[in-house]
């Protein structure tokens, strides 16, 4: 008897036990490494890699919090796989990570400090012991795994050395980084590359390559980065630059304005016909409904502006674009971010509070989470660079007319051409193929993307510019526009 007891009591343990091992929390280590060691610049963007490993299958929650934005995502764990998340975030003083288990407690909590300079950053990813050290920059070494994987983390630098080592070490995603900062006119020394390497990145620097540059040594290095410092290059375009382009639409107002005329006729009907209080009393409570009703009904469309540059022969042309939310209530709102924009995607005003869904398979922002207001806007931004197969061509002027010669291999569209301070009609035209265009024949009136394509050219320069069709990005809101201004090689 008794040994059945003491056999009933241990199998009583083992299942108390087995219990209890099942119901205990899985042990987690989180790893936090912020990108270019740590160092950005304020008010900028910049990275944060995130690593996670588990003893014990489980799906977690992560949340990121960087100021007044946060980034969460959900995520599933396998014992002894390490999970990387790279999140593009703002720079502050301090980034917190928290992990939470799905319907249960939270698990993890770290955070980790950033070191803000207020010199400018020369970033070095020299596979040597090499060190450059240049007046007024403070110089941060760099390995390898120091470089994003965004391209919106290269704000928080402003230049970078590069060796062909390092180059070579990249993986697919920070090269695809790499190459947008180069479009976007980043300053750029690559050093002791080989004739392939130069030319792709060659293919994909803006401003016309006057930001890329190739060293033998990190001592010419240094004097090319030094001497280039005296060229100031083109800025990239904002949303007050483009004027009348980016003047956002009036219909949240004119619902409003609408619904009150409405109402003050209906009031001023029953005031000189019924003189009730009564009906008077109902009337604002209908009015006040329908207006409840009307953000629920016919909520305000988003806009979309892009603005795009490149010039003739380049691979990349970089971007600028806004998103702009129109509030017509007091309400939380969430809206989906365009996939083809998503990997830089912020808020215009670093003091909008905003979360954003992360998808842990793309590796970028999904959903934005914000509130809004009557007649308070909210305004995403988001930058990068997209390949370009425009390759306009201008042969040199004969008795005031310009051949105008499609390099490329496809066809274009019509659009307009920028010359001596002129807009010009540009006909659709095939690859191979040629138009000549009348210096004097100028289009009348100039709308409002010519007038902003004008403030972008310079006095000598010819550029082309195009509304592009935007029928490929998914999620786009029905109110958008999209422009690229190419500028033309001379032949």
């Amino acid at each position: 008897m008794l040994r059945r007891l003491l056999l009933l009591l241990g199998l009583l343990g083992l299942t108390l036990g087995s219990w209890a091992h099942a119901a205990a929390a899985p042990r987690i280590e989180l790893t936090l490494a912020p990108a270019w060691k740590g160092w950005s610049r304020p008010g900028r963007m910049t990275e944060l890699d995130i690593r996670l490993v588990s003893d014990a299958a489980t799906r977690v929650n992560v949340q990121l919090a960087a100021g007044r934005t946060t980034v969460h995502t959900n995520v599933d764990l396998q014992p002894g796989r390490v999970v990387r998340l790279q999140m593009a975030v703002s720079t502050v003083q301090r980034v917190e990570v928290g992990v939470t288990a799905l319907g249960g407690d939270a698990l993890l909590h770290r955070d980790v400090g950033l070191s803000l300079s207020e010199s400018p950053l020369l970033a070095l990813g020299l596979s040597g012991s090499e060190t450059i050290e240049l007046e007024g920059f403070h110089s941060v070494a760099l390995t390898v795994d120091d470089l994003p994987r965004n391209a919106s983390a290269y704000a928080s630098i402003d230049a970078l050395v590069i060796d062909a080592a390092t180059l070579a070490s990249l993986d697919q995603r920070q090269l695809a980084a790499l190459l947008a900062h180069a479009a976007a006119c980043g300053r750029i020394v690559v050093v002791n590359a080989d004739p392939q390497v130069r030319r792709l990145l060659a293919g994909a620097g803006g401003c016309g390559g006057q930001a890329l540059m190739d060293a033998p040594t990190p001592l010419q290095a240094k004097n090319l980065l030094a001497a280039s410092l005296g060229t100031s290059l083109p800025p990239a375009v904002t949303l007050a630059g483009l004027g009348d382009l980016a003047r956002p639409a009036q219909k949240s107002w004119n619902r409003v304005a609408l619904a009150l005329s409405v109402y003050f006729a209906a009031a001023v009907l029953v005031l000189v016909f019924m003189m009730s209080l009564p009906a008077l009393l109902l009337l604002a409570a209908l009015a006040s409904l329908a207006v409840l009703a009307l953000q629920y009904v016919a909520p305000p469309a988003s806009q979309l502006v892009v603005w795009s540059e490149g010039r003739a022969g380049a691979k990349l042309a970089r971007y600028q674009a806004w998103h702009r939310f129109a509030g017509i209530g007091r309400e939380r709102t969430r809206v989906a971010i365009p996939q083809q924009l998503a990997s830089s995607a912020q808020p215009c005003d670093a003091m909008q509070t905003v979360a954003f869904e992360f998808d842990a398979t793309r590796g970028q922002v999904t959903f934005a989470e914000f509130n809004t207001r009557l007649f308070r806007q909210v305004l995403l931004c988001y930058s990068g660079a997209f390949p370009m197969d425009r390759t306009p061509v201008a042969g040199a002027p004969v008795e005031g007319t310009r051949e105008i010669h499609n390099a490329g291999t496809k066809a274009w569209p019509r659009g307009a051409l920028l010359m001596e301070g002129r807009v010009h009609d540009l006909p659709a035209l095939g690859p191979g193929l040629h138009t000549r265009i009348e210096a004097r024949q100028a289009m009348s009136g100039r709308d409002a993307a010519a007038r902003a394509a004008l403030v972008r050219t310079g006095p000598d320069d010819v550029a082309a510019l195009w509304q592009l069709d935007l029928g490929g990005v998914a999620d786009l809101p029905v109110e958008s526009k999209a422009w690229l201004l190419v500028t033309v090689a001379p032949r």
